[in-house]
């Protein structure tokens, strides 16, 4: 019969994959509690979690997602670093790393790929999830920036419109004078 706690960490591990675009994998043995909580003040800020796991539950989890290859860095204390940004992510990490020769960056999943520890140093390098968004709404944009752009400046579809709108306004005033004509023409 399976330990309730395990049952719970498991649901946690599933919801930690379920809203995270990047899982990544640390050891920190070694580290003080003052420096372990230095490290979670900085994730929080960042909007990044970061939880102890055991390593048979997250691979539990991992084969149930079709996560292959995990295993080989599931050896040791793990701690899961879960965000939707994997640079900033992986910027804190490091920097982190850098500063506290103790802690080290296993190595990471990004949606359902493993990578490892270079693969998580590459990600620094990314930009981040804002800078992607504004890129891709700035590209969506431009095309139709520049149809208004042209089409308010003059163009020949702007001169189509034009000649268009010009015969609906002459054939409008015609039909009124004949109209006014008639009209006149009946109360004569």
């Amino acid at each position: 019969m399976p330990n309730q706690a395990n049952v719970q960490q498991t649901e946690q591990i599933r919801e930690i994959f379920e809203n995270a675009d990047v899982v990544l994998l640390t050891d920190f043995q070694g580290l003080t509690v003052a420096e372990i909580n230095e490290l979670r003040n900085q994730l929080r800020a960042a909007n990044i979690g970061y939880k102890v796991c055991k390593n048979t539950l997250v691979n539990v989890v991992a084969e149930e997602r079709g996560i292959e290859g995990l295993a080989p860095y599931l050896k040791g204390n793990t701690a899961l670093a879960t965000g939707t940004d994997p640079a900033a992510s992986s910027k804190i990490l490091l920097e982190f790393g850098e500063e506290h020769e103790n802690f080290k960056i296993k190595g990471g999943i990004l949606g359902t790929q493993v990578v490892d520890a270079a693969g998580v140093e590459s990600l620094k390098d990314m930009p981040s999830r804002d800078v992607l968004v504004a890129k891709t709404v700035g590209l969506i944009g431009a095309p139709l920036a520049g149809l208004v752009r042209t089409l308010h400046h003059g163009s020949p579809a702007t001169g189509i419109v034009n000649v268009l709108s010009g015969t609906i306004r002459q054939v409008t005033s015609v039909l009124t004078q004949v109209a006014a004509e008639k009209k006149e023409a009946e109360n004569a």
